[in-house]
């Protein structure tokens, strides 16, 4: 006679183990990093900034033209990421590589968005790719390097907030739409970097009265026309009957 003995274990999930895959990257054109690479450096230094200084003779130090209105003007900024793939075979990292410089180097300026700070997006074109292959290791490397406006944008308009992009540090909520039924006055506050400017939709008869100009709107005229949302607190006036909607998105130094 044999006897078999059988033994239930209780799996837990300390027993199962976890295949990890990359979390952190970028996506551009199309690309995202996360679905092969996985990244090793970040590097985002802040953009230098355009000085314009004289040197007056017989004078201590010089004079800093640089700040037009009391807003600094930067450069284009470079951001940089390091890429890495593990594959024995070398057909397959000749692949990633071709695919690499094929999505990311055939566009120009485009949308970059980045694990690191998920609420907010540039406007870069990538500006050159290095690779190495290793085949000891079997492994290759990538150097991405972006060329970006200095400033990043949020990823919505201001008053949409999407509770995902919402970054607690540095948000207000606030709304951007208005009633109008007869005079009132609003106060729309742009806590980005600099100032920016806001489209406007609207229906029936609305004047706007802001920053010195006044401006008669319809739906059809408030079409292409633009305010300038200074940072800090924006009053502005409106009157007449109809309904506003100030769109804009924020630009952040980050």
């Amino acid at each position: 006679m044999v006897i078999i003995t059988i033994q239930f274990v209780e799996v837990t999930e300390n027993l199962i183990p976890e295949v990890s895959k990359p979390d952190e990257g970028f996506s551009f054109n199309g690309f995202s990093s996360v679905d092969r690479w996985w990244l090793t450096e970040r590097t985002a230094p802040a953009p230098s900034e355009q000085e314009i200084t004289e040197k007056v003779p017989y004078s201590q130090g010089e004079l800093d033209f640089s700040m037009l209105g009391g807003e600094r003007f930067f450069d284009t900024r470079e951001i940089t990421y390091k890429l890495l793939i593990y594959d024995r075979y070398y057909n397959a990292r000749k692949e990633a590589e071709q695919e690499l410089k094929r999505m990311l180097m055939q566009t120009g300026y485009g949308q970059l968005s980045d694990t690191h700070d998920s609420a907010y997006y540039w406007q870069a074109k990538c500006e050159s790719i290095e690779v190495e292959d290793s085949s000891e290791d079997h492994s290759l490397t990538a150097t991405v390097k972006f060329k970006a406006y200095p400033f990043a944008y949020t990823n919505h308009d201001e008053g949409e907030d999407y509770w995902d992009d919402v970054v607690f540090n540095h948000w207000i909520w606030q709304t951007t739409q208005f009633i109008v039924n007869g005079s009132q006055t609003v106060t729309i506050k742009n806590i980005g970097s600099r100032p920016v400017l806001s489209t406007m939709e609207v229906t029936g008869n609305v004047t706007v009265a802001v920053g010195g100009q006044t401006l008669n709107l319809t739906a059809d005229n408030a079409k292409g026309t633009e305010i300038v949302m200074e940072m800090g607190d924006n009053t502005i006036q409106l009157s007449g009957s109809g309904s506003i909607h100030f769109k804009f998105k924020r630009e952040e130094l980050i």
